[in-house]
């Protein structure tokens, strides 16, 4: 824009002083201007075009604050001027006050677009004071009209591509994010930043390997980096390779000894290594820095929560509701852990079919304790949780709350009973099959065994990759004699074994699932839902554990304190699940 700007009507003798400032301004010597456009203001002290010029220099010379002085005075001496408006919002824009640089290219983008004087660096700062503030949305915005203007700065260009990315990740709109990595990579393949976002992206994407080559391809770029370290340390982590990791975090941290996310991190990498200690050091550490963070203090929970430290674990674990705040419904309090015979309480359902089953047995605590519960689920909870108790109603999502003396979150519960972990509540069952069984199995063949399997959960789990089992590893149980297998998965199997039982055809909801359950002899099955129902049942139910389990399956234990009719089959070593099925091929004969 100082290009463009000419000095008109002026007096002779600040001309040639003008001239000179210009001439030393336009030739890259901002700071050896500055003094020239203070003589020309000391001669005709009210011109606006002036007091620009005199801004721009000083903000070109790193002067900020008496930049934004000089241009608010432009801007004072003449409002119409709305290019005067737009330096002083880029102004403010670098030096932080992103509030006041939106309200100013706010109003003045729209003025010079009606002129036709908006050009690519005004409306990129617009749209980076927006990103500043996460105004995602509205920064796409300007940032895509910026792209529509000429401009010789490729390196502006390219981060203004990447911002869009960075933007749309925000949104969650992390396929369109990619393309526009993709897009700058293709253009400039060494882009640390394209190439660390997109290693991001498809880390998030569970495509840890891409992942792993693009970290590796930045962290090669700038080594000393703490941010692309420590994301590289992440994908190193998820997969198994946590030595690798902890290095990584460690040299972040050298680096960044306040970086917060990075000791985080290295406690989830040494979690992952069952080395709680210092896992809960690390975290401690990461939260000493961060206080206020929320996803620093629900990695803590897992870490602690794991250990069997249930007393402060549920306390970190209530953070989970600042990572994502609950639906709660507007008519009924929080329940703050007081007797509650003779009151009525809404249970609120929340994360997976599993973490529900799990606390399910709650509801029917507290129903024993004398309250009245509303129970909100899943739909294809609906039916089985109908069996928790006589005075406990279920609802489903479609249903309107009711108003109740109070209301609770189903796994904020503990927290709220103060539950340790030695009076932990584990009936023998507090769930059981809705009425006679809806899906009936094959008659049994006589003198053989019927067991249940469930090698996979849900792909979207953050843990999947770990806790799911590949269907070939299962090969040898297979192998046994007199043992009628039966697929507990929700989809129908794809893979044929000669006399595998699938019944998923039939199976429509949990309820379905537990009567299923009702006619096996024993389930086996990895962590996820089945397992948790399994358990609820009280039904027989070895689980086939990732060497690093969730929480609520604690280290090195072969029972369960939550169901006493489960026993664990633990890997040995990451990975390993031969070590899991060899036990349990052993335990069967």
């Amino acid at each position: 824009m100082t290009n463009e700007l000419e000095i008109k009507n002026t007096d002779t003798d600040v001309a040639g002083v003008l001239n000179a400032a210009l001439d030393l301004h336009k030739n890259g010597s901002p700071a050896a201007a500055v003094p020239l456009y203070k003589k020309a203001i000391a001669i005709v002290p009210d011109n606006a075009q002036i007091y620009c010029l005199l801004g721009v220099a000083l903000k070109q010379s790193g002067q900020l604050s008496h930049a934004i002085a000089k241009l608010e005075k432009a801007v004072a001496i003449d409002p119409l001027r709305a290019d005067f408006l737009a330096e002083l919002g880029i102004a403010c824009g670098d030096a932080g006050d992103v509030d006041k640089a939106v309200k100013c290219l706010r109003e003045a983008v729209p003025r010079l677009t009606a002129l036709g004087k908006d050009d690519f660096v005004v409306v990129a700062a617009l749209g980076d004071a927006c990103f500043a503030l996460g105004f995602w949305t509205e920064a796409i915005e300007h940032y895509r009209s910026a792209l529509k203007k000429k401009t010789t700065n490729q390196s502006k260009y390219l981060n203004v591509q990447l911002n869009i990315g960075v933007a749309l990740h925000h949104l969650e709109k992390r396929a369109c994010a990619i393309k526009c990595y993709e897009t700058i990579l293709s253009v400039d393949p060494l882009n640390v930043g394209a190439l660390t976002n997109l290693g991001v992206a498809h880390q998030e994407d569970k495509n840890f390997e891409e992942s792993l080559a693009l970290l590796f391809k930045a962290a090669n770029i700038m080594p000393s980096d703490p941010l692309i370290l420590s994301d590289l340390g992440v994908s190193l982590t998820k997969l198994n390779r946590t030595d690798e990791a902890i290095k990584k975090f460690t040299l972040a941290l050298n680096e960044a000894p306040d970086y917060a996310k990075a000791w985080s991190n290295l406690g989830n990498a040494y979690q992952s290594q069952n080395k709680l200690t210092e896992a809960w050091e690390a975290h401690q550490r990461a939260i000493d820095l961060e206080p206020n963070n929320p996803e620093l203090h629900w990695n803590l929970a897992m870490t602690l929560l794991l250990a069997g430290e249930y007393e402060q674990g549920w306390v970190e674990y209530e953070w989970r509701h600042k990572r994502q705040p609950p639906t709660l419904s507007p008519e009924s309090p929080e329940w703050g852990g007081e007797p509650l015979n003779g009151k009525s309480i809404l249970l609120l359902g929340e994360q997976g079919a599993g973490d529900a089953i799990q606390f399910a047995r709650y509801a029917s605590i507290l129903e024993s304790e004398g309250a009245y519960v509303v129970l909100h689920v899943h739909t294809s909870l609906q039916k089985l949780f109908s069996t928790l108790g006589r005075n406990i109603k279920v609802l489903g999502p479609s249903d309107q709350l009711p108003k109740c003396d109070f209301q609770a979150q189903l796994m904020s519960i503990p927290y709220k009973r103060k539950e340790r972990f030695e009076n932990l509540p584990a009936p023998n069952s507090y769930l059981s099959v809705p009425s006679e069984p809806e899906v009936l199995l094959p008659n049994k063949k006589s003198g053989t065994k019927r067991i249940g399997i469930a090698w996979y959960g849900n792909p979207n789990h953050d843990n999947d990759l770990n806790r799911s089992c590949p269907f070939g590893e299962l090969a040898p149980l297979f192998e046994l004699e007199k043992i009628e297998w039966v697929s507990l998965q929700k989809e129908p199997v794809h893979q044929q074994i000669a006399g595998m039982i699938d019944p998923a055809n039939q199976s429509h909801s949990f309820a379905d699932t537990a009567a299923i359950i009702s006619q096996l002899d024993l389930v086996v099955s990895v962590d996820t839902a089945v397992a948790h129902l399994a358990g609820a049942l009280g039904s027989p139910v070895w689980i086939m554990l990732p060497y690093s389990s969730d929480w609520r399956w604690l280290t090195r234990r072969r029972d369960s304190p939550w169901y006493p009719s489960a026993r664990l089959y633990r890997q040995i070593s990451p990975g390993n699940w031969n070590s899991v099925i060899t036990s349990i091929k052993s335990d069967l004969n």
